[in-house]
């Protein structure tokens, strides 16, 4: 495992065990209300999945910060007060890491095009140790 890999994991560790600590602190009612805080504290999450799934299993990112989400929802429902755990949540949560993941994903393929446009040609093939440009 190469080390920008094993700090990715390592950050990921960190901002999932304090999403889920800070999931079952009790808060006011009035700071609970905001459908902002699920939906800004699970973009990193979608970010992070990408980051360590790869951008070719974005789908998967995805569908693995949704049931997070949906999971954080229901260890509320059993283990909080009353009222503490919300259906919106998830939906809201659902919608960062959405935007989280699509982020990473049009940023890499726009980072790749743009890598690719810069007028070098293909190569076809390789002879040995010379590459063979292709013929435009």
């Amino acid at each position: 495992m190469s080390r920008a890999r094993s700090l990715t994991s390592v950050i990921a560790a960190l901002y999932f065990g304090a999403l889920v600590g800070l999931a079952f602190v009790p808060g006011s009612a009035a700071n609970r209300a905001s459908a902002l805080w699920p939906f800004l504290l699970f973009v990193p999450v979608g970010i992070l999945l990408v980051l360590l799934l790869g951008t070719r299993r974005w789908w998967s990112a995805l569908g693995f910060g949704v049931l997070g989400a949906a999971w954080l929802e229901a260890a509320q429902t059993i283990w909080m007060p009353v009222g503490y755990a919300d259906a919106w949540d998830v939906v809201w949560a659902s919608a960062g890491v959405a935007i989280g993941v699509s982020g990473i994903v049009l940023g890499v393929r726009m980072q790749r095009r743009s890598m690719r446009s810069h007028g070098a040609p293909s190569i076809v093939a390789q002879a040995g140790t010379r590459e063979i440009p292709r013929a435009e």
